[in-house]
C-alpha cells in the first residue's frame, strides 16, 4: 500500500519525491510509522528515500505498484460495468482483492473487459511489462454531440455543485446521454430513465471517457425491441434489458450480457430448446424461457 500510494501521488504528474507526512497522511499513520516503513523499503530497494524531500519509486518498486493497481482498476471496470456496482462500493471491494489476483486471472479479466485503458475514476489502467503506459483521454461532457452517450469518469466542480451533481444521478461510472442543447447553452441530458437539464458551467465541470456510442431515438428502439427468444439463425441483437433479479441476474451478467453487447444466434435445438447464442466471441446456451426475459435491439443487416 506504501508504493501504491507513492504511484499514485505522482500519477498525475512528473515523478517527484513524494514528502513522508503526505505519505502518512493518505494512509493515516503517524509520520514516524512512515518514516521507519519507508525506510525498510529503502533498504529492499524499491523505495529511493531522499532526506528532507521524500520518498520516491525505483523501478523494481514501480513494477509492483503497477501490477496492484492493474488488478484494482480491472476490478473496478469488471464491478461497475458487469456487475452494475455504485463505483463507491466497487472500489472498496476491488482493494480488497487486488493483492490476491494471479497473473493469469488478470490476463483472463483484461480479455474479458476488452482491455481497457482506464478505469471508471478516469485513471489509467498500467499494461502488461513492456507495454506503453497510457495517458487519460477524457472530454469534457458538453463536447458530446446530440444522439451520444458516455460514461462519466471524473466531477471537476466545487464541493456544492459536485454534490447537486451526485444528487443528480451524475457520478462517476454512470453511463450519460446528450439529448438536446438549448440556445443559451443549456443541456438536456439522460441518465438511466431519469432526464435531467444543466447549464454549460455545470456540464463543463463533468469530464467523460473519449469512448463515446451513438444512442437510436427513444421510439425507434422500442419499435425494434423484442425478446431474444424471437430472433433466428444468424440473426444479431444488441442486449438492452434483462429481466432478472438476484442470482440468476448476476450470472447472466457474469457472462458477458450486459446493455450494449451484441448477442448473435448461433443454432437452435430440433424441439426450439435450448438456443445457442455467440457473445463477445463465446458461445452461450439458454433456455428459450431464459432468452425469453432478454430484450435486445435487433441489428440491421
Amino acid at each position: 500500500m506504501y508504493l501504491v500510494t507513492i504511484r499514485k501521488a505522482c500519477e498525475h504528474c512528473a515523478d517527484t519525491p513524494i514528502p513522508i507526512p503526505e505519505i502518512a497522511k493518505e494512509l493515516g499513520v503517524q509520520p514516524v510509522s512512515a518514516s521507519q516503513m519507508i525506510n525498510r523499503l529503502a533498504e529492499r530497494g524499491v523505495v529511493n528515500y531522499i532526506p528532507y524531500k521524500g520518498a520516491e519509486l525505483t523501478p523494481e518498486g514501480k513494477a509492483i505498484s503497477d501490477k496492484i493497481l492493474r488488478n484494482r482498476r480491472l476490478w473496478e471496470v469488471f464491478l461497475v460495468k458487469v456487475l452494475e456496482m455504485e463505483l463507491e462500493e466497487a472500489d472498496r471491494l476491488a482493494c480488497q482483492i487486488e493483492h490476491f489476483t494471479s497473473p493469469d486471472i488478470t490476463s483472463r479479466l483484461a480479455n474479458f473487459l476488452d482491455h481497457p485503458t482506464v478505469c471508471f475514476h478516469g485513471d489509467p489502467i498500467p499494461q502488461i511489462e513492456g507495454g506503453n503506459p497510457v495517458a487519460f483521454e477524457g472530454i469534457p461532457l458538453d463536447k458530446l454531440k446530440v444522439g451520444q452517450r458516455s460514461h462519466v469518469v471524473r466531477i471537476n466542480a466545487d464541493p456544492p455543485t459536485a454534490k447537486f451533481l451526485a444528487d443528480e444521478g451524475v457520478k462517476p461510472g454512470v453511463c450519460i446521454g446528450m439529448l438536446a442543447t438549448g440556445n443559451s447553452g443549456d443541456y438536456l441530458l439522460e441518465i438511466g430513465e431519469n432526464r435531467i437539464h444543466l447549464s454549460a458551467k455545470m456540464t463543463g465541470d463533468i469530464t467523460v471517457s473519449s469512448i463515446t456510442h451513438a444512442q437510436q431515438p427513444e421510439k425507434e428502439e422500442q419499435d425494434m425491441e423484442v425478446p431474444l427468444s424471437h430472433l433466428k439463425v444468424g440473426d444479431r441483437g444488441i442486449v438492452r434489458k434483462l429481466n432478472f433479479k438476484g442470482g440468476m441476474r448476476q450470472r447472466l451478467l457474469a457472462m458477458g450480457l450486459t446493455a450494449g453487447e451484441i448477442i448473435s444466434v448461433k443454432r437452435i435445438a430440433p424441439l426450439g430448446d435450448p438456443i445457442d447464442f455467440v457473445i463477445k466471441g463465446y458461445d452461450l446456451s439458454l433456455r428459450k424461457n431464459e432468452a425469453k426475459e432478454i430484450s435486445v435491439t435487433l441489428v440491421q443487416e
